[in-house]
């Protein structure tokens, strides 16, 4: 297992620079920041913090597995609250570069993703997120970009069926082969013989973690959501920690729905004031 750097300088912030910590005498405000950091210039307080947050909503996992996770990421998206600057939440990251039958590819790839639930809702994470991938495609503007994503949490999964335009698999629309392919590579590449192509979805021969009993569950109301239903059909062992593989494209279509999104609300906002 690769060591993760410990010790070092706290991380560097790239966004809300004046949140770099927990703030003494502040309280929090029970709104996130959200902060992009490189995995290197974590320090052994933070991922402290994130374990501690992380085993609380998941069985199953052990502190070596966790730090062996987070050493092969590049990235890290932190979630403080902006009052105490307490950390809440975060997602890892990790870049490929891959080729399919000759073709290159990029995917990003999402590994642990947590956050506090009192926290749920917020936009933080996946504006952080998005602008992380905007910047990717900007740089690479001739190379296909993908979003690769396991979730054992619909939550998990609505962050690519509402966010991106182009996902798989999903409930209105045939996966195409392509896509096929690509989740197949990258999935037999990270996961070897848990990765099930025949079914969609990882299954784990050691427990790679679950969510704990309570921690959004699938009752009969979120199953009138058809993303939530489809979820629920293609990964029927998401209680057990199995783990439904994803692909989203990273294209122009997902930089003007991002940007319809953020016009939108600000003119909810803008109309809110009026009212007020």
């Amino acid at each position: 297992m690769q060591a993760i750097p410990t010790g070092q300088r706290r991380a560097r912030m790239t966004a809300h620079p004046s949140l770099t910590g927990q703030q003494i005498g502040k309280l929090p405000n029970g709104k996130l920041g959200a902060f992009r950091v490189s995995v290197g210039d974590l320090d052994r307080d933070t991922i402290g913090d994130m374990w501690a947050v992380f085993r609380s909503y998941y069985a199953d996992v052990s502190r070596d597995r966790f730090l062996a996770d987070l050493s092969e990421k590049q990235f890290v998206i932190l979630l403080k609250d902006k009052g105490d600057g307490s950390l809440q939440g975060f997602s890892t990251i990790q870049v490929l570069r891959r080729e399919l039958d000759g073709r290159p590819y990029i995917a990003v790839y999402s590994g642990d993703t947590i956050i506090n639930q009192a926290y749920w809702g917020q936009t933080a994470l996946q504006g952080a997120f998005y602008r992380f991938l905007m910047g990717l495609m900007l740089r690479n503007p001739l190379t296909p970009l993908y979003w690769f994503l396991i979730s054992k949490g619909y939550k998990t999964y609505l962050l690519v069926s509402r966010g991106c335009p182009d996902h798989w698999p999903r409930h209105d629309q045939a996966t195409p082969s392509r896509v096929i392919g690509m989740i197949d590579q990258l999935a037999q590449e990270k996961f070897g013989d848990d990765w099930k192509p025949e079914k969609g979805v990882l299954q784990f021969s050691k427990p790679a973690g679950r969510l704990k009993e309570g921690v959004a569950p699938i009752d009969d109301r979120a199953l009138s959501h058809p993303d939530i239903r489809f979820f629920a059909e293609r990964n029927p062992g998401h209680e057990r920690g199995d783990e439904l593989c994803c692909l989203a494209a990273i294209n122009i279509k997902l930089a003007l729905f991002y940007v319809n999104k953020l016009l939108s609300k600000s003119i909810r906002r803008q109309f809110a004031k009026l009212k007020a």
